[in-house]
């Protein structure tokens, strides 16, 4: 697949000869900014050409030219406008990698290509990198993972009954979960449907049945947050991954 000339837009695609990874290319321009929302994947996000910026929950993160940017799978994050660049973000499901980011920089081999075709990096390589490093988990990890299994995305259980159960405020409760995650429990839900029904329009679902089965009310109200979180509509999403 060449690159595309529309400048800050986003591509979607496999890795050809293995669908482990699943790529997001921009060949340039200032990237469009996007609403935070997290994956269920875990994500490398690359700066090829011009820096990177990143929120990751009240944190700004800067990702300098020929570094790489590890975003463990669940975080809320966001990409912030940050000057024109050239990038690459791929993502993979992996168990034995850390819970919080890290920044390190890329191999020379890897910034040898004049593209940002995913088929040119060799992600296995960056995931055994990552892997390495041995981080610390802080105990606010731990209480953060507490809070993630209350509020599941297939869980339609209000926040305040939530709340109540554990002998506080509905207001008290969302501004701990903002604290510790990133995002008020209403967002953090809605992109974790959102995660589902990427996947599910990935291996093949309609985008109205993906629609349905992830509790939105139609295809164009999936349409305004996919559009928002992911910066393509679930259309051009299915067609790339055609």
């Amino acid at each position: 697949m060449t690159a595309s000339n529309t400048e800050g837009c986003w591509q979607y695609a496999r890795q050809r000869g293995g669908a482990r990874f699943e790529y997001a290319r921009c060949a340039g321009g200032v990237l469009a900014p996007l609403g935070i929302h997290f994956h269920e994947e875990s994500q490398l996000a690359l700066a090829l050409d011009g820096n990177r910026a990143f929120q990751l929950g009240a944190q700004v993160v800067q990702v300098p030219v020929g570094h790489c940017l590890y975003i463990p799978a669940g975080m809320p994050h966001r990409s912030l406008p940050n000057g024109p660049t050239r990038c690459l973000n791929l993502y993979f499901s992996y168990d034995r990698l850390p819970r919080c980011h890290v920044i390190f920089p890329l191999p020379a081999s890897e910034l040898c290509s004049n593209t940002v075709e995913g088929d040119d990096i060799d992600a296995a390589k960056l995931v055994a990198l990552i892997g390495c490093r041995r981080l610390a988990i802080e105990a606010d990890e731990w209480a953060r993972d507490d809070l993630l299994r209350l509020v599941r995305p297939d869980d339609g259980t209000r926040i305040g009954t939530i709340a109540a159960r554990l002998g506080v405020s509905r207001e008290t409760f969302t501004r701990s979960f903002y604290r510790r995650v990133g995002m008020s429990p209403h967002a953090f839900r809605i992109v974790g449907r959102l995660n589902v029904a990427r996947g599910r329009i990935r291996n093949g679902a309609s985008i109205a049945d993906a629609a349905a089965a992830c509790g939105f009310a139609d295809q164009s109200h999936l349409g305004r947050h996919f559009r928002r979180v992911f910066g393509v509509t679930p259309r051009e999403y299915l067609e790339t991954m055609r």
